[in-house]
């Protein structure tokens, strides 16, 4: 198997994405809706973190029981005033980047996905453990046998 094959080939170029002034239930509609579990935000169409499903609904599940906070308000939060649901200690990936260096990154980190970005840090794909996954039935299915 070609370890060394880029991260471009692979990766899913067509990301669902929010800006950082979205509010936050728009994420939420995204994650229902499309049924993915990250969502990277964008500020002035450059990558500044990632929102995983599971950290919303924690957000949501104590928004629920705050009686104090009426919905309408909670409807326009917005992410910029939520940072704390944004991952921004993630690594990111360049599309000449190997799939071999994002396997280490995500398996030493356990990563389910990692942004491409390209050198001005704009988003240009996501690579998920799923495209890897994907890339490798694809290379069973052509007879290949990683030895």
């Amino acid at each position: 198997m070609n370890k060394n094959i880029n991260v471009s080939e692979i990766m899913s170029k067509n990301v669902f994405t929010v800006d950082i002034n979205d509010p936050v239930i728009k994420a939420d509609e995204i994650f229902q809706v499309e049924k993915i579990h990250n969502l990277p935000v964008l500020e002035d169409d450059k990558f500044v973190g990632i929102i995983c499903r599971s950290k919303l609904e924690e957000y949501k599940l104590r928004h629920l029981y705050d009686f104090n906070e009426k919905e309408e308000e909670i409807e326009a939060n917005t992410i910029s005033e939520y940072e704390h649901l944004i991952n921004k200690d993630l690594h990111f990936l360049y599309p000449e980047d190997t799939i071999q260096k994002a396997v280490e990154l995500m398996t030493k980190y356990r990563y389910e996905c990692l942004p491409v970005v390209d050198w001005d840090k704009h988003l240009i794909g996501i690579l998920s453990y799923y495209d890897i996954l994907l890339y490798l039935n694809k290379y069973f299915k052509e007879g290949n046998v990683i030895s």
